[in-house]
């Protein structure tokens, strides 16, 4: 069994989402204080009486959620997310967290998602001619990484080491040419002599950066005053460098200043119309290769059709899926125990090898509920495609 109660990353959403029940998702977002603990005795209460009206043995689930070493983390800052099955004990430490405490035959899919993508990874890269520094982050952590072996961590060190070579033309991959043959040293200002220094010392950075981040597709977001960053772009290599950076001398920032503004600028990027849908997304659904419509990604949903599903977070669409006829029903009735539908078509999506994923209205096609991209479009006769529609309306 997965005992793991460290803070870490979601490994796979998949392997998550396909983990037998039955499963615990307990999310708490903190009292007044951001203290859980109260909370969390709470949920424990709910959780024992759930698992005993489906009549599931309750204390050997319960254990791990009672320890001392628990109930001390949740009195910390921020919310809490635990995931537990029989065989999966994982705590996540988040800054929020929407409240629930549920006991089903697999984690709570809006949950397992929040957390993954706060739990995604960024660099920094901390531009100081002092000591230049990469840092490994995640939403609520940040640890330095050491460079590799043979490379500057200072302009001191680097000119040191090795002097400008004054070629610099083939790296430069924005920003004015320098010229065919190159700038001489010797013939321009002060100012322009160091920025060549600093030039060769962020060409030996970028290579540093690349050993680091090497098949890594995280941010890589620079720190530094604006002159050295527009200095820095021009000879990097790396492909994902998140513009603009942070602006502001690293070495001058308090201490999280560099993560919290970091934070900030990737929750900005996410909330970009056009990020993750694709913007030639309502093309693609005059082709049948996308939809806004729920009866329609549902059923490809359970058809394995779905290669990414788009959500609003308080998104619902109350309802049944009979998956023999394929004919979606809207309904909210107790007597037909209604599930919500985007939230079964997420986890069909995932379990057949999509991808879903909760954005703000901002960043969904005219601030839709949801929406999908279908892997090939669906073939069905037009008697068929008649039947199936007069039964979702009804």
């Amino acid at each position: 069994m997965n005992t793991n109660t460290e803070q870490a990353p979601i490994e796979s959403v998949r392997e998550i989402m396909n983990t037998p029940g039955p499963c615990i998702t307990m999310a708490l977002a903190g009292n007044g204080a951001r203290n859980t603990a109260v909370e969390l005795k709470d949920a424990i209460r709910d959780l024992r009486q759930q698992l005993e009206d489906r009549a599931i043995d309750a204390e050997e689930l319960l254990e791990p959620l009672t320890a001392p070493d628990l109930l001390g983390r949740s009195q910390g800052h921020g919310g809490i997310v635990i995931l537990r099955s029989p065989s999966v004990m994982k705590v996540y430490q988040v800054s929020t967290a929407r409240p629930l405490v549920r006991v089903d035959d697999h984690f709570d899919v809006r949950t397992v998602l929040s957390v993954a993508a706060r739990q995604r990874s960024f660099y920094l890269l901390a531009l100081s001619q002092n000591r230049m520094r990469i840092l490994q982050c995640t939403e609520s952590s940040s640890r330095e990484i050491a460079f590799p072996e043979g490379f500057p961590s200072s302009l001191a060190e680097a000119m040191q080491t090795r002097k400008p070579d004054h070629v610099l033309d083939n790296r430069a991959s924005g920003g004015p040419s320098m010229g065919a043959g190159g700038v001489m040293f010797g013939t321009s200002s002060d100012q322009d002599d160091k920025d060549e220094y600093l030039l060769h010392f962020f060409m030996e950075i970028d290579k540093a950066a690349k050993s680091i981040l090497k098949g890594s597709g995280d941010p890589l977001i620079p720190v530094g005053v604006e002159h050295e960053i527009a200095l820095y772009k021009r000879v990097n290599t790396y492909p994902h460098l998140l513009e603009p950076g942070i602006h502001g001398a690293p070495d001058g920032l308090e201490g999280g200043e560099m993560h919290r503004r970091a934070l900030q600028l990737l929750e900005e990027r996410e909330q970009e119309p056009g990020r993750e849908v694709p913007a030639d997304f309502d093309k693609r659904v005059g082709t049948g290769r996308a939809s806004i419509h729920i009866q329609e990604i549902v059923a490809a949903a359970y058809d394995g059709r779905v290669s990414h599903l788009y959500f609003q977070i308080n998104a619902e669409y109350m309802g049944t899926y009979d998956h023999v006829r394929q004919l979606v029903k809207h309904t909210d009735d107790p007597l037909h125990s209604p599930v919500d539908l985007i939230d079964a078509a997420a986890q069909q999506t995932i379990l057949q090898g999509g991808e879903a994923k909760i954005l703000p209205a901002s960043a969904m096609p005219n601030g839709v509920p949801v929406c999908a991209l279908f892997r090939y479009a669906a073939v069905q006769n037009t008697a068929e495609a008649g039947a199936v529609e007069t039964t979702r309306e009804s």
